[in-house]
């Protein structure tokens, strides 16, 4: 029996945590998480999600907790394992709303929900469907997926998706859109295309800061395989995808973004491949129906084809907005962005030329265009952008020449998180303390506390 020696293997860490110093805790806590992904268990409780976070992302602030506590809640995630192990023998645990492996403080005011309701479908679309299915929302009732969704799995899995994006709604998106209103909408509204490199599935964000572009162009090193027919695949296949989306959706709803060595392991490990069906789960939570989807592919000179000859391979999605009846178009493509990779496979940096101006965004993008090796990008993204919104990981800020662009700063930056502590930009610092802007009512980039949280908003002098 697996269940007690996981329970012992828990419990072994009250006397690591009680004896040993502060700073080694983030440390033991890691290695419990570690312990309960070894043998898939995950307790089920509203603020405790394991399962999903094969390493949790740990802030700084957590190593000032108290020893005691820590110590109360490993015990207690080592008797939620014990108390869940009879269901998890018999049923894939498909966890409630996500939240945190850990408390934070509590947020600031926000304004009341104003939760968007999202109307039926007119007629049977089968990746409209699908999008929604995977997205916890009911499908039409011609579609093959409807009786699927009288399954008390399913049903489970709706509730925390759901639950997930109220809370989303409520901390993060209704309060961008506020933030969108008073700062971004004049100088965006008249590029029609998002340019949004670095972003891997995030469409959710994109969408969120600009509603009003007709097209958005992604890029990220997962692939886009095509989604299959869902109705034809086993239950037990299925629902281990649904389980799989909600673990991948984790560091989206934790912290506003997706992590680069987790998407490799969740975007590969069942039978709904790739990107494609988070994109699906954002365009349903977005109110969007999927008109057509196809694989594409960009020959040498950034000529889009409609096949996968090329060797820069994606995705097309056609779709509309079920609210406006706007039209939109999103491609998504597979591709390396450094110096090399660009200079052998130049075919998306020069679609992307052609694309301008643009409104770019960069978030949580790894510092990336600090290094010399992805200069190409980083001049790519200068040269054909009007409107840059990026948090400091993006183009580094001595690069908005004052002849050039305006540059405004909302939020706080005081230094990157530790993990890329060596990219601390003294310049950017000095334009904070000199503009003294209010702090965000939203998380953006790493700084995934609001309060912490920055914005940088470029806008070139002479493009529209």
């Amino acid at each position: 029996m697996r269940f007690p020696r996981v329970k012992a293997e828990c419990q072994s860490f009250y006397h690591c945590v009680s004896s040993v110093k502060p700073s080694h805790v983030a440390k033991a806590v890691v290695e419990l998480c570690a312990a309960l992904n070894r043998h898939r268990l995950s307790p089920r409780f509203s603020e405790i999600w394991v399962l999903h976070a094969p390493i949790p992302r740990i802030h700084s602030g957590f190593l000032n907790t108290s020893r005691k506590a820590l110590a109360v809640l490993l015990i207690l995630a080592a008797g939620l394992v014990s108390l869940r192990s009879q269901d998890l023998r018999s049923t894939p645990p498909i966890l409630s709303s996500p939240s945190s492996l850990f408390p934070t403080p509590a947020p600031p005011t926000f304004p009341t929900l104003n939760k968007s309701v999202l109307p039926s479908l007119p007629q049977n679309n089968n990746a409209t469907d699908a999008a929604r299915f995977l997205a916890g929302i009911k499908v039409s009732m011609q579609s093959p997926l409807s009786l699927w969704t009288q399954d008390p799995r399913w049903i489970r899995y709706s509730n925390s998706i759901e639950g997930a994006f109220a809370k989303l709604e409520q901390l993060q998106l209704n309060n961008i859109r506020i933030w969108r209103s008073q700062n971004l909408d004049t100088a965006a509204l008249s590029n029609q295309t998002c340019l949004y490199l670095f972003s891997g599935p995030d469409f959710l964000y994109a969408d969120t800061f600009f509603p009003n572009c007709t097209t958005y162009v992604m890029q990220g090193l997962e692939p886009a395989d095509l989604v299959p027919d869902l109705s034809t695949l086993p239950k037990q296949t299925l629902l281990a995808a649904l389980q799989n989306i909600e673990a991948a959706l984790y560091s989206e709803f934790r912290w506003s973004f997706f992590v680069t060595k987790y998407m490799r392991e969740d975007f590969q490990r069942t039978s709904l491949r790739g990107v494609l069906p988070i994109i699906y789960v954002f365009l349903a939570r977005g109110g969007k129906e999927i008109t057509d989807v196809r694989q594409i592919s960009l020959s040498k000179d950034g000529t889009l084809l409609n096949n996968a000859t090329g060797d820069t391979k994606g995705v097309r999605i056609g779709c509309t907005d079920i609210n406006t009846g706007t039209a939109k178009t999103i491609y998504y493509f597979t591709a390396n962005l450094s110096d090399d990779h660009i200079e052998s496979n130049p075919e998306l940096a020069r679609f992307c030329s052609k694309l301008g101006p643009t409104n770019a965004l960069l978030k949580a993008a790894s510092y990336l265009m600090f290094a010399k090796n992805f200069s190409t990008v980083r001049n790519l993204i200068l040269k054909t952008s009007s409107v840059i919104l990026e948090d400091d990981s993006g183009i580094p800020f001595d690069y908005f020449s004052q002849k050039d662009w305006t540059v405004r700063v909302f939020g706080t930056y005081t230094k990157p998180i530790d993990l890329f502590k060596q990219y601390y930009q003294p310049s950017l610092r000095q334009w904070y303390v000199a503009n003294a802007p209010l702090p965000l009512t939203f998380a953006f980039g790493y700084q995934w506390n609001p309060p912490a949280s920055g914005i940088i908003l470029a806008i070139h002098s002479d493009r529209p």
